[in-house]
Parts: structure tokens; sequence; C-alpha cells
């Protein structure tokens, strides 16, 4: 699956102008919330990681937790000449929108953001197809007939997660879904003691498959949950081993595979800019099957996988906005 996306990314970014190959020092990354997250943020430190040992060159970290201290962590990294940024996160783009003009020999690669410039790569990921198929695993794995998503602030990836898992559990069988947001400050992908209180909330109310999509707080509604008897959908990374036994799937997003593609190219001069989004297709979304079995029949498994070829094969479309996730509250 990783060969699979990272050839296709190459082929997509072929239109573009190249840039010469780094300097060895040259190379910073800033994150947002925590770096060490254990999910999201915690899939580029090992991608970057894997890449200073595979080509002997460092990395500058720098860790923000407030949008308008991107701007601030930009300039600090392109005035001291390093001028080649890993953004990780939407909470970039109104500093890259920003500054790309005013720093045309820097490159700037943004994951989750939505930026067009000549010297800035966007890579977005579908995944309201990867909320989809657990949407799915939710509802067949339901006992109660009441499923929830708890998002921790209503950013896009976030809603486009939560829209693809009220359809993929309309798509399973007819259950009820509960859906709340944590809060409106970023800090709600840290918050884990507001998570808990959420996903204890949602379970009072009858729910008995929780999908949080919460970064690190997410943990805490998963472990909620499994100490009440009931079930979790992981997100973003694998999180069986939050809750073993009480995961029924993960919507996976391979943000470790496109921020290595966008590495390799910057090691080898052959970075591009452009906007990109990759989902089912192209190996950067997924659910998890192993373990599945524990909590859904083999012929509702066929059925994920089923509706995962027509997605691949463009059979079928999963919005990223559509009514029924208007009605429960997902999106606006």
């Amino acid at each position: 699956m990783r060969m699979r996306l990272f050839s296709l990314l190459v082929t997509l970014f072929c239109c573009f102008p190249a840039y010469p190959a780094l300097a060895r020092e040259d190379y910073g990354v800033i994150y947002s919330g925590q770096k060490d997250d254990r999910v999201f943020n915690s899939m580029v430190v090992s991608a970057v990681s894997s890449f200073e040992e595979q080509h002997e060159v460092n990395f500058r970290h720098r860790v923000i937790v407030a949008q308008e201290d991107s701007a601030d962590a930009i300039r600090a990294f392109v005035e001291r000449g390093i001028t080649t940024l890993v953004l990780v996160g939407f909470i970039h783009e109104k500093a890259v929108r920003e500054l790309a003009p005013r720093y045309p020999h820097a490159r700037f690669t943004i994951i989750d953001g939505d930026v067009t410039g000549p010297n800035v790569r966007s890579i977005r990921f579908r995944e309201q197809e990867a909320g989809f198929l657990a949407g799915m695993a939710a509802a067949f794995a339901s006992r109660s007939g009441r499923v929830a998503f708890i998002g921790a602030v209503a950013t896009p990836p976030v809603r486009r997660f939560g829209c693809g898992f009220v359809q993929g559990v309309r798509e399973a069988r007819p259950v009820t879904v509960m859906a709340r947001y944590m809060t409106t400050d970023l800090d709600g992908f840290r918050d884990r003691r507001l998570a808990r209180s959420v996903a204890e909330d949602m379970l009072a109310d009858g729910a008995d498959v929780l999908f949080p999509a919460a970064g690190l707080a997410s943990r805490d509604a998963l472990l909620a949950a499994a100490q009440a008897g009931k079930f979790g959908i992981g997100v973003d990374s694998d999180q069986e081993e939050v809750a073993p036994g009480h995961i029924v799937t993960t919507a996976v997003k391979r943000i470790d595979v496109a921020v290595t593609a966008a590495l390799q190219d910057l090691y080898g001069g052959t970075w591009k800019a452009g906007n990109f989004e990759i989902g089912v297709t192209e190996g950067g979304v997924d659910w998890v099957r192993p373990g599945a079995d524990r909590f859904i029949t083999p012929a509702q498994i066929s059925a994920i996988e089923t509706a995962k070829s027509r997605i691949s094969t463009g059979r079928l479309t999963i919005l990223a906005q559509e009514p029924a996730c208007k009605q429960v509250g997902v999106t606006p």
C-alpha cells in the first residue's frame, strides 16, 4: 500500500517545476498541539525519524499550540536559513497563505491544508471515505442500535470523518447516530478529561460504539467506552493497543506515507508544488480489518470490503457534506 501511494504521489507531481536538492540542515517541521500524541503527529514523527536515519540529515522541530503562533514559527525557521518546511495540520493554512509569497525561495508542504502557490504543496485526505468504512463497522457491531461520533473541534478533517461515519452507518443498517463536538478551542484535541466526560454522556444516552476523532484525547474516550463494557472506533493510526478487545476497527489515515513521499521528493530535488487529495483509491485512507471478526460477521466484513472496492473504483462516492450529516450536527 505504501509503495502504491508513493508511486501515485510521484506521478501526480510531474507537472510542476522542480527545485534543487537540499542542504543537509535545510529541513524543518512544525507541529500543532502535542508532538507525541500517539495518533496524528506521532505518524509524522515516525516518518521524519526514519527519513533522518535513512539519509543522515537532521530536522529542526517546533511545536505550536495556537494558530497565531504559526507565522512566528515559520518566520523564525526561514530567517535562520531553514527554507524547506513541513507544516502539520490545517492550523497553518493562514500563515502559509500569507508568508509563502513573501518567501518565494522557501518550500512549504502542508498536511491537511488547502493553500495554492508556486512554492506550496498541499496534501489533503478524503477522511470521509475512512469514516464511511468505520461507520459501517460500527453499525454492524452495535447491539443497542445507537452509535456516537465525537469530534474534538469542528475542523474540516474532523467534519469529513464524521460525515463519512454517518453515511457508513446508514449504508449498513438502520442505527441511530448521535454526534457532538467537544469544544471550539483547538486545545480540545488534548483535553483528555473533556473527552472522557463527553464519552460518558454518550454512553449514558445508550451508545455502545463510540468514534472519537479527537487526537490525543481520543484515547480517553475509547478507554471510557471499554471501561463501560462498550466498544470504540480508533482514528488515524490503529488504536487497538488503547483498549485491547474493545476496538472494532480504526479509520486509518496514512499521514506517514504522504509525508515520506514528500520528503523523498525534497531530498531528491524533485519536489513540486500543487494541491492534492488522497483517499481509498490511492491507499491514503482505509479501515483496519484484522480483529474486526471479534465484533462482526464474515458477511458484514465482506460488505465493508465490497464498499471499499466500490469507492476505489469510483462506483461509490462518499460526500464530505451531506444532508444526513447536517441533521445530526456533524456538518454546518
